[in-house]
């Protein structure tokens, strides 16, 4: 009965429970001519596969050591964790697996295990690989102690897969887990910030859209299981190296895209799409940081990007001035987002906005009224004409004095 068959019942099974000799039945002399080397230690062997990138290393055209200079206040910002502010970005740990599933689940093992952190500024990459089924300890005890020795881990969706599948095998293999240290998942920052532009924010997709990375003779994320399965078969070992250089690409992207994403949050770039600009502005705004979120407002609206994204990025700056007490620059920004598009809903939005800042701000109910006609695309035809009555009965009374004069 292979490997493969009994998986399931071995991704569950203690080492100590493991007959280790039926598997390495099947691999005979592979080992050796597996990238890395083994590695004893007090918990077992280990197979490490070690090096270091050069500190002018970049990843498409992004260089990876300007990770070590992003500002940990901006970093916060684009993740939207406070925790975040005082790290010390020196010690990140980049993490990334490549398993036997992508569904997760008790069955499922991580068998390669990915990690990177900066010795001043070279990227060290270290790579713990299960040529055997079972004999999971020694990675993990030395996970462990590098995730002890971080001050934040860096993945791209860790939160949901990796983190939770590597807990699970912590347990399984009786092996203590790490208390884990702030968590940066760049797949909700990629979110945030490049959905509005890219129809996917999968990792290679970031890397050619964003770093302008192209890998050569890259190996399918989804045909990774099943090439580990036929090696655990007595398969060939050049596509596990595949997937070994797949795996250090994915840990070098981490810090290439948390050096370009959080560069491109902390000042204005002008050559950048309208709709990433949006995007900053918003994640400022959420955040707080009103200065922030109005520079990258103004930059989206003078874009040169479509209307929706205009007018979308006036409305913006326009809340982030009626907030700051400045009713000029929100008329203003008002305004110039009514001028930009000819779209009904898109100018009933604004004239929703003006129809508020007329009536509560500037105290102006003619005006007022003059855009409330036009408001019941955003708000429904029932709120807008409510809307409409209350501002004619408060103009008839401020001008019945006057008529009776």
């Amino acid at each position: 009965m292979s490997i493969k068959r009994n998986l399931a019942r071995l991704a569950k099974t203690t080492p100590r429970q493991l007959d280790v000799a039926s598997v390495r039945g099947v691999l005979p002399g592979l080992r050796s001519a597996l990238p890395g080397q083994r590695r004893d230690t007090e918990h077992g062997e280990l197979h490490l596969i070690d090096e270091y990138l050069e500190p002018h290393h970049h990843h498409g055209r992004a260089h990876i050591a300007k990770a070590l200079r992003v500002p940990t206040e901006r970093l916060a910002q684009l993740a939207l964790d406070p925790s975040l502010e005082n790290i010390d970005i020196q010690r990140a740990l980049f993490l990334d697996t490549e398993t036997t599933g992508l569904a997760g689940g008790t069955g499922t093992v991580p068998f390669l295990i990915g990690i990177g952190w900066f010795e001043d500024q070279s990227m060290r990459i270290q790579q713990l690989f299960l040529p055997e089924l079972g004999r999971e300890a020694p990675m993990l005890h030395w996970l462990r102690e590098r995730v002890n020795e971080s001050s934040f881990i860096v993945s791209f969706n860790g939160k949901t897969f990796d983190w939770p599948l590597l807990r699970t095998r912590f347990v399984l293999n009786r092996v203590r887990a790490p208390a884990l240290p702030p968590h940066l998942d760049l797949l909700h920052c990629a979110r945030r910030v490049l959905r509005p532009r890219l129809k996917s924010v999968r990792l290679v997709e970031l890397e050619r859209k964003v770093l302008g990375m192209y890998r050569e003779d890259d190996v399918s994320g989804a045909v990774i299981p099943q090439l580990y399965f036929d090696y655990l078969d007595g398969g060939e070992v050049s596509p596990i190296a595949k997937v070994i250089e797949h795996n250090a690409n994915d840990l070098i992207a981490l810090a290439a895209l948390v050096a370009e994403l959080v560069s491109h949050f902390d000042e204005v770039h002008g050559g950048d799409d309208p709709r990433d600009h949006l995007a900053y502005a918003k994640i400022a705004e959420r955040t707080g940081d009103s200065t922030r979120a109005r520079s990258f407002a103004h930059a989206a609206a003078r874009g040169g990007g479509e209307a929706a994204c205009t007018v979308e990025a006036y409305l913006l700056h326009a809340r982030m001035a009626r907030r700051g007490g400045d009713v000029d620059d929100e008329e203003r920004a008002l305004h110039e987002a009514l001028r930009a598009t000819d779209d009904d809903e898109l100018r009933a939005a604004v004239q929703l906005a003006l129809a508020k800042l007329y009536e509560h701000r500037r105290k102006d109910l003619g005006r007022a009224l003059e855009h409330a006609e036009g408001t019941a695309l955003a708000e429904g035809e029932d709120a807008a004409q409510r809307r409409v009555a209350r501002l004619e009965r408060r103009l008839r009374g401020t001008l019945s004095p006057l008529l009776t004069k």
